[in-house]
C-alpha cells in the first residue's frame, strides 16, 4: 500500500549563477518526512525529494534506482529510506544502498539555503 507524500508541482524553478535550482521554502519540508517536488529545464523533467531529518536538509532524485518507483512515498526511519517497490533501503546521507544484493546508489544533490529560508538544490546532472 503506498503512502500519501507531500508534493509541488511541475514549474519553473529558478537557477542562480552556481547552477543551484530553488525549489521550495523550507516551512515545506516536513519534518522526519519527504517532500516530492516536480521540476523542469531545458524541456527535462525531473522528481527531487527533500528530506528533513533531526534538523538536516537533504536532496535526492526521487526514483528507485531498481525500479523507479517514487522514493518519497516510501519511508524514512532516520536517515534510512524504505522504497515502497520492493523494500530496498538506502541511506539518504550517503546515498548508499544499505542491504546486499543492492548496489546501485541514490543520486544525491548539494543544499543550501538563503536568507529568505527558500531551499536551493545544485540538481547537476539533471538526468
Amino acid at each position: 500500500m503506498f503512502r500519501l507524500t507531500k508534493e509541488l508541482e511541475l514549474s519553473s524553478h529558478p537557477k542562480d549563477a552556481d547552477g543551484f535550482y530553488r525549489l521550495a521554502q523550507l516551512d515545506q519540508v516536513p519534518d522526519e518526512d519527504m517532500l516530492q517536488v516536480m521540476m523542469e529545464d531545458d524541456g527535462v523533467e525531473v522528481d527531487i525529494a527533500l528530506a528533513m531529518v533531526d534538523g538536516q536538509l537533504y536532496a535526492f532524485r526521487d526514483i528507485c534506482p531498481h525500479m523507479a518507483f517514487p522514493l518519497s512515498i516510501g519511508y524514512l526511519e532516520g536517515t534510512k529510506l524504505t522504497c515502497v517497490g520492493h523494500a530496498w533501503t538506502f541511506d539518504i546521507k550517503s546515498g548508499r544502498a544499505l542491504m546486499p544484493p543492492i548496489k546501485k546508489n541514490l543520486a544525491l544533490y548539494e543544499t543550501k539555503l538563503d536568507g529568505e529560508n527558500n531551499v536551493w538544490v545544485k540538481v547537476d546532472p539533471l538526468f
